[in-house]
C-alpha cells in the first residue's frame, strides 16, 4: 500500500476513487487548466505516472462522460450531484486519468498552491503523448 493514498469521489457517493501516489501533493502539485470546461468547474487536478487510480461507479446510468474540443478524453461528471471527478483517456485496454483534488475526502486546503496550465496549442498526437507520460494509470471503468 502506498504511503500517499487519497480517497474521494462525488458528493452523492455514486463515483468514488482511490488514488495511490508515489509522492505527496507537495511534490505532485495541483494544476488549474485554463480551458473553458475547467474554468467553469474550477477543478484543481493532479496526476502521477508512477501511481494508480482505481475508480468505482455504483450506478453507471448516473455517470456522465463528457467530451469536447479534440474529443481525446472523457470528463467524468456525476449526473446525480454534478461533481467533476476527473478526466479519463484510454488507448486500447489502457487508461490514464487526471483527478480533481477538490473531490478528495478531505480536499487539500483552499490556499494550496496551484499552477495554471494551458494546453490549447497542442495537437492531438502531442496531447495524447503528454497524457500518457504524465497522467496516472487507471482501472475500474469499462
Amino acid at each position: 500500500m502506498s504511503a500517499h493514498r487519497f480517497e474521494g469521489g462525488c458528493h452523492c457517493g455514486n463515483l468514488s476513487f482511490v488514488f495511490e501516489a508515489s509522492a505527496g501533493l507537495d511534490v505532485l502539485g495541483l494544476r488549474a487548466d485554463q480551458c473553458s470546461f475547467c474554468r467553469a468547474h474550477a477543478p484543481r487536478t493532479t496526476s502521477d505516472p508512477d501511481g494508480i487510480i482505481r475508480l468505482s461507479v455504483h450506478d453507471p446510468a448516473k455517470l456522465s462522460r463528457y467530451r469536447f474540443a479534440q474529443r481525446t478524453a472523457d470528463f467524468l461528471v456525476c449526473a446525480e450531484c454534478g461533481v467533476f471527478v476527473g478526466a479519463l483517456m484510454r488507448d486500447g485496454a489502457q487508461q490514464w486519468m487526471t483527478v480533481n483534488a477538490n473531490a478528495f475526502k478531505p480536499p487539500p486546503p483552499a490556499d494550496f498552491p496551484i499552477s495554471p496550465v494551458d494546453y490549447d496549442a497542442e495537437d492531438v498526437p502531442s496531447r495524447l503523448a503528454r497524457r500518457k507520460a504524465r497522467w496516472t494509470p487507471a482501472t475500474g471503468l469499462e
